[in-house]
């Protein structure tokens, strides 16, 4: 199931049982896709997810061009790297989810919460800049134009055969064409693109969270790396567990300063333990920040 941009297939068609340009909670769409099936045939409960999933991500509608269409919406998880997957195991089930909007320019990429809320942030994946797009098992496979790759895994069962016709429908693409960029980052309150590296918009100024805090409060703060990214409930659990570390660390060394028995055996594991946990947590913590999260939980969307 693989497709190059550019390469000819079979469109997705459907009757036009709309008469007028379709917005839903304010979001333009595609009236002629969105609610149907990968055959192009008009379905109540393809209407009912893609409604549900539109309530998720109304603030969308800041980001789309002129004369832009949704056409998709699907649920997903974001890249996850071979050496974070082990590190963090099972995790990123729960800190990577996202949504995939795919419109008839490109595809916008937001990390959500659990619950499918946003995490206020945005990415896009211009076709102009793809080399390629593939489906392979729930993945999308995405290979820019500037040699660049990412694997989104576990896309939503029920749009993967749909996602699969939109990609085939795609129109030709010359080489030269598009910036050769892969996945950007776009700003949340402006909608412009952002640099890959600083904390702050150029446009805007609107700041972003650091990988630098992040890393200092976990090492220093119980759980400061997951109250920093905002995810109070396993910040309290994580600081819990430190500090239940190291106060038995506290107790043991006591002893054995004051010449009480003590097992150093015991020692050495929670130390060792408590030195893996910091690394696992300060790293995991640095990989959070890295979809370009606002630092204050409340701003201004005002698009320029």
């Amino acid at each position: 199931m693989a497709q190059a941009i550019g390469a000819s297939g079979s469109t997705t068609q459907s009757l036009n049982i709309f008469g007028q340009p379709l917005t839903i909670f304010g979001v333009p769409v595609d009236r002629d896709k969105i609610f149907t099936n990968h055959k192009g045939i008009y379905q109540k409960r393809v209407e009912k997810r893609q409604r549900k999933l539109i309530v998720k991500s109304t603030f969308i509608k800041f980001f789309l061009h002129h004369g832009e269409r949704i056409q998709c919406l699907t649920t997903g998880y974001s890249p996850v790297s071979g050496f974070e997957r082990f590190v963090t195991g099972p995790a990123f089930l729960f800190f990577k989810r996202a949504l995939f909007i795919f419109t008839d320019k490109r595809i916008l990429h937001v990390p959500t919460r659990f619950d499918r809320s946003p995490r206020s942030a945005v990415s896009q994946i211009m076709y102009e800049d793809c080399a390629s797009l593939n489906i392979k098992g729930r993945s999308l496979h995405v290979r820019y134009k500037n040699g660049q790759q990412d694997i989104f895994p576990f896309l939503g069962r029920k749009e993967k055969k749909k996602i699969h016709s939109l990609i085939q429908a795609l129109p030709a693409v010359p080489k030269e064409a598009g910036r050769l960029k892969g996945r950007v980052f776009l700003c949340p309150s402006c909608t412009n693109v952002l640099p890959s590296r600083g904390h702050r918009c150029a446009t805007c100024n609107l700041a972003f969270k650091s990988g630098f805090q992040a890393k200092l409060r976990s090492i220093l703060i119980p759980g400061g790396g997951y109250f920093y990214n905002r995810y109070p409930v396993l910040a309290v659990g994580i600081g819990l567990a430190e500090m239940g570390l190291m106060l038995f660390l506290t107790y043991q060394t006591m002893h054995i300063y004051q010449g009480m028995p003590a097992s150093p055996n015991w020692l050495i594991t929670a130390a060792l333990t408590l030195i893996l946990e910091k690394l696992i947590v300060t790293f995991h913590a640095q990989e959070q920040v890295k979809d370009f999260v606002p630092a204050e939980k409340e701003f201004v969307v005002r698009k320029i």
